[in-house]
C-alpha cells in the first residue's frame, strides 16, 4: 500500500526575533540550506522597531514553509517562545535564534538520533561560537557526564547539560511542558529542566550550529540569567530539596564571582571560559558550512535591493 503523504512537517523550527534586521537573513537562509526539506519555520516578531517584520514577510512570500506571527509590543523570549510553541505542527521541534545560523546537516542529524531510539526525549549538538555571524572564536560542547556522543538520564533538577539552541525535542513533550512567559531570560534552561526530568537525552559530538554568544554575552545579561535560573530551580524544592539547595548555593557563588570580576574589569575572562578553543578542522567545517548558507541567502533574497543586502 502506498504511504499517504505527510500533511504536517517533520520538523518545526522555532525562531523568535526582536530587532534582528542585520542577522535575520542568514538565520532564515540556514533553514533553506538544510539537507532535508520537510520542515517549517515559525517566526515571531516580538515587537521589533526595525525592518525585522519586513524581512520575515519577504521570506514567507518566497517560501511558504516560513510562517509568521507578531506581537505589537515586546513581551520577551518566554512569551515569544510559548506563542510559537502553540503554533508549531511538526513531529520534532528545533530551536534557532535570529542572530545564529544552522549548519546544513543540523536537522537531518538530530532527527536521526530521535528516530533511532524512542526513549530519547531530546538531542543536543555542539556549537561553533561566533563573534558576529562569520568570525569563529570557539566551540561550545554539551556538559556531558561521559565522552561524547552519549545518551543519559536527566534525573536531577540541575542546570541541563544540553546546549539549548542546538537542541531538538519531541514536539508533544514540548507542548506538554510549555515555556514560562514570565521568564525574560533563562526560559530555555527552565523549559529543559521541566521537560527532561526523569527522561533520557542524547548529546552529539558534531558541531551543527553557529552560536553568536561571544558578542551577545555580557555581565548584565549573565547576572540576570542566573537570577532567573534560581527562580527556576526553586520550582523543584519540595521534590529535591538537597539538590536544589546545592544548586542555589553554586549559582549564588557564580553570581558573586561575576560581580567581583566586574568590579575588577575581568568579567570577559569568565564569560569566555564557557567555550573551548577551536582547531583547524573546526575552522574548515565552519567556513564550508557558512559558504553553503551564504549561497542559500543569495537565492532567498536574490531580488532584494542591492543597497541593503536584504529586502
Amino acid at each position: 500500500m502506498k504511504a499517504l503523504p505527510r500533511v504536517t512537517p517533520l520538523v518545526s523550527i522555532m525562531l523568535p526575533c526582536f530587532n534582528s534586521q542585520d542577522t535575520l537573513p542568514l538565520a532564515l537562509a540556514s533553514c533553506i540550506g538544510q539537507s532535508i526539506d520537510d520542515w517549517e519555520c515559525v517566526c515571531l516578531d516580538d515587537g521589533s522597531t526595525d525592518r525585522t517584520s519586513e524581512i520575515l514577510e519577504y521570506a514567507a512570500a518566497r517560501d511558504s514553509r516560513f510562517r509568521i506571527d507578531r506581537f505589537t509590543v515586546n513581551q520577551g523570549r518566554g512569551a515569544g517562545r510559548q506563542r510559537i510553541l502553540e503554533l508549531v505542527r511538526g513531529e520534532y521541534l528545533a530551536f534557532l535564534d535570529s542572530d545564529d545560523w544552522m549548519y546544513p546537516e543540523r536537522l537531518a542529524r538530530e532527527v536521526r538520533w530521535l528516530e533511532a531510539d524512542s526513549k530519547i526525549a531530546a538531542v543536543s549538538a555542539c556549537a561553533a561560537v561566533t563573534d558576529g555571524p562569520d568570525v569563529l572564536v570557539g566551540v561550545q560542547r554539551p556538559r556531558a557526564p561521559h565522552a561524547l556522543p552519549t545518551v543519559a538520564m536527566f534525573d536531577r533538577p540541575v542546570p541541563p547539560p544540553l546546549v539549548f539552541p542546538t537542541s531538538m525535542i519531541r514536539t508533544d513533550l514540548a507542548k506538554a511542558t510549555g515555556f514560562d512567559p514570565a521568564f525574560r531570560r533563562s526560559q530555555d534552561s527552565d523549559f529543559l529542566i521541566r521537560a527532561l526530568l526523569g527522561k533520557h537525552y542524547a548529546l552529539g559530538s558534531e558541531i551543527l550550529y553557529a552560536y553568536s554568544q561571544a558578542s551577545a554575552a555580557n555581565l548584565e545579561r549573565t547576572l540576570e540569567g542566573y537570577h532567573y535560573r534560581m527562580r527556576s530551580h526553586l520550582r523543584h524544592w519540595q521534590a529535591h530539596p538537597v539538590r536544589v539547595m546545592r544548586t542555589l548555593s553554586e549559582t549564588g557563588a557564580k553570581i558573586l564571582a561575576y560581580r567581583a570580576a566586574g568590579l575588577l574589569g575581568m568579567e570577559s575572562s569568565l564569560i569566555h571560559r564557557r567555550w573551548d578553543a577551536f582547531d583547524e578542522g573546526h575552522r574548515h567545517e565552519f567556513a564550508a558550512a557558512l559558504a553553503q548558507v551564504r549561497v542559500a541567502e543569495s537565492a532567498l533574497f536574490e531580488s532584494a535591493q542591492p543597497a541593503t543586502g536584504s529586502p
